[in-house]
């Protein structure tokens, strides 16, 4: 029976606002600048990320790479809860994307442990960060043929102690888990052999597994023991979000289910975030931080496999 806590994780009457989730941004694809007479771009944010965080009714924040540490620690005193976007970057201190996510891993970490929830997702590559951070900067990664593929969600023992699926419908449950809803692009995954090995399955509960072309199972979904840290290997952004229209990005679900599946996420990242009640210390500060001031661009249109990006100088 699903109670209050789906809404929540509180009584529905209580007034719970949330602000802003951070994004981070990381290197634009080369499908985008390559198109483009202006390459003068610094970072970038597929828009359907951003879609997502908004349909759970929270602000979005672009979080930028390559800054000084105190603009990280100036977002992670700011913002409601930060998302690690997929990409196709390194997850290591070599990209602007790995050096800016070891901060934020470190400041959601250090938040946490003084008692303020700050909650961290990540999806596809963020979710090989969080793996690769959390094992103290090492890949425990197996190759895996699951680009442009939707799938079931496999659950493993121990699901419904979990966050995530305590605050799942039935109906949603089911429809992850009969049907093909969630869907895949990416080359790298872990095992679970490797979350074993790698010391992550003390930190963290291996709440569902799927399976690439060649039948290898693999971790799709993770939270944390007990820090509010979350992550999928499958894109819940792209199902309402995402319409390329070529043979390798043609997989994408759309349907009612998959639909359902995604706007979970969506409501149940952003309900994390709502425990968090940090602010911008200024009215004028939290304008200026808004992804609103930034225009998107149709990118679809120049071959990517994001109908829409926003671009930073």
């Amino acid at each position: 029976m699903v109670t209050s806590a789906f809404i929540t994780g509180h009584p529905i009457e209580n007034d719970y606002a949330v602000g802003f989730n951070g994004i981070l941004t990381q290197k634009p694809p080369n499908s985008i600048l390559d198109q483009l007479e202006d390459k003068n771009y610094t970072s970038f944010v597929a828009a359907s990320y951003v879609k997502h965080v908004e349909s759970g009714g929270a602000r979005v924040v672009p979080i930028f790479i390559n800054q000084e540490d105190a603009y990280y620690e100036y977002i992670g005193n700011s913002v409601n809860g930060i998302v690690f976007p997929g990409g196709a970057t390194s997850i290591t201190n070599s990209s602007g994307y790995g050096a800016a996510g070891r901060k934020l891993y470190d400041i959601v970490l250090r938040k946490n442990a003084e008692g303020i929830s700050l909650p961290l997702w990540g999806t596809c590559l963020g979710f090989e960060m969080i793996t690769y951070l959390a094992a103290n900067n090492t890949k425990w990664l197996a190759g895996c043929a699951a680009s442009n593929r939707a799938d079931r969600l496999t659950l493993q023992p121990g699901y419904m102690d979990s966050r995530i699926f305590t605050q799942m419908p039935d109906y949603v449950i089911d429809y992850a888990t009969l049907f093909n809803t969630t869907v895949n692009f990416h080359k790298w995954c872990i095992t679970p052999e490797n979350f074993t090995l790698s010391g992550l399955s003390n930190e963290f509960k291996m709440l569902t597994t799927s399976f690439d072309d060649n039948a290898l199972e693999y971790i799709s979904l993770i939270e944390h023991e007990t820090l509010p840290i979350f992550g999928s290997q499958f894109h819940p952004e792209k199902n309402p979000y995402e319409w390329p229209n070529d043979e390798n990005h043609n997989a994408i679900p759309h349907d009612p289910f998959a639909i359902g599946v995604a706007h979970f996420f969506s409501n149940f990242f952003t309900n994390q975030a709502r425990l968090n009640t940090q602010k911008f210390p200024t009215e004028q500060e939290e304008q200026a931080a808004l992804i609103y001031n930034h225009d998107r661009m149709f990118s679809g249109e120049l071959g990517s496999p994001f109908m829409e990006s926003y671009l930073f100088r």
